[in-house]
C-alpha cells in the first residue's frame, strides 16, 4: 500500500532538489517550489508505475532534467516498505531520466 504522503527526492543532469508527493486512490499529487504534480500511479506487486504532469508555476526555477516549462514524466519505481526507488523519464523523449527516491512521512488514516 502506497497511500500516504512522501518526501521525494530527484536527481538529474541539472541538479538535484525534493518536494512531496501524497499517493491516493490511484492518483497522485504534489509539488516543490517551482512545480506542482498531478497524475495517475498503478501498483502491480512492488512495481509502482506513474505518469505525471509537471506544471511550472515559477519560470525562475529550473527543473533538474533540464526543459522548459511544463512537461509529462513517467516513472516506474520498486516499492520495498517505506521507501520508493525508481526512475522518472521525459514521455517525449523515454532517454532523458531522472532518479528518484520517496520516502513514506504518514499514512491517510
Amino acid at each position: 500500500m502506497v497511500e500516504g504522503l512522501w518526501s521525494v527526492q530527484y536527481y538529474g543532469p541539472q541538479g538535484n532538489g525534493g518536494g512531496v508527493v501524497i499517493f491516493i486512490n490511484g492518483r497522485v499529487f504534489g509539488g516543490d517550489n517551482g512545480f506542482y504534480y498531478r497524475g495517475s500511479y498503478e501498483l502491480k506487486g512492488d512495481t509502482l508505475s506513474a505518469r505525471i504532469s509537471v506544471k511550472n508555476f515559477d519560470p525562475s526555477i529550473p527543473n533538474v532534467i533540464g526543459v522548459v516549462g511544463d512537461f509529462d514524466l513517467l516513472m516506474e519505481a520498486k516499492v520495498q516498505g517505506d521507501s520508493i526507488n525508481g526512475t522518472g523519464a521525459l514521455a517525449s523523449a523515454p532517454g532523458a531520466k531522472i532518479a528518484v527516491r520517496l520516502t513514506r512521512r504518514d499514512t491517510l488514516k
